[in-house]
């Protein structure tokens, strides 16, 4: 905020000085010849057979420098108060802003909760289906099996006592329910039925 102080005085010290100078240049002939300039206009456009509205004359520039100062200062309260009017504005935007962010985030981390939960459910559910077993399914299995370290025999789609056997110890070193070929199972083997 200090620096915005700094600005409003700097501006009000040029402001000052250029009115000083100002206020003691001759200001008479310069009304002199914005008069004459106007005369020279009207004239002008007599001769062209135009109407001109005569300006209406300038408020009256101030006679002191207290008027000037205090002019100055009603113009640095002024920008104050825009500039603090303008922070609240900006200020209340941030909140807002905030606000609808952290609706957003809600409501997609309900969004994503629901849908893993959903989905989570879903193969729950059925994890302990069975899968009909075909031989093009048995020698993914077999293929599985021997990929996660155990011997099934030849991935050749035949379900012999060697398949069953490595399917049985997978099952039971990996907590799955034993005995059939179930979707859990071949979720566990990351086969796909």
């Amino acid at each position: 905020m200090k620096s915005h102080e700094v600005k409003i005085l700097s501006t009000a010290i040029v402001f000052l000085f250029t009115a000083g100078f100002l206020s003691g240049c001759g200001e008479k002939e310069k009304t002199d010849w914005i008069e004459k300039r106007a005369q020279l206009n009207a004239e002008k456009a007599k001769e062209k057979g135009k109407t001109i509205i005569a300006p209406e004359p300038l408020a009256e520039e101030p006679t002191s420098m207290e008027s000037v100062l205090d002019g100055i200062d009603a113009t640095g309260k002024a920008i104050s108060e825009t500039a603090d009017n303008m922070m609240d504005a900006i200020e209340d935007s941030i909140t807002i802003a905030q606000d609808k962010a952290t609706d957003m985030h809600e409501s997609a981390v309900e969004t994503i909760d629901a849908t893993i939960v959903e989905s989570v459910a879903e193969i729950l559910d059925d994890s302990d289906e069975v899968v009909t077993a075909t031989p093009d399914l048995i020698r993914r299995v077999q293929q599985a099996l021997t990929k996660a370290g155990y011997k099934p025999g030849p991935a050749d789609g035949v379900s012999g006592a060697k398949t069953v056997a490595a399917l049985k110890s997978f099952q039971q070193e990996n907590n799955l329910a034993t005995g059939a070929l179930t979707k859990e199972t071949l979720r566990a083997l990351r086969v796909d039925y």
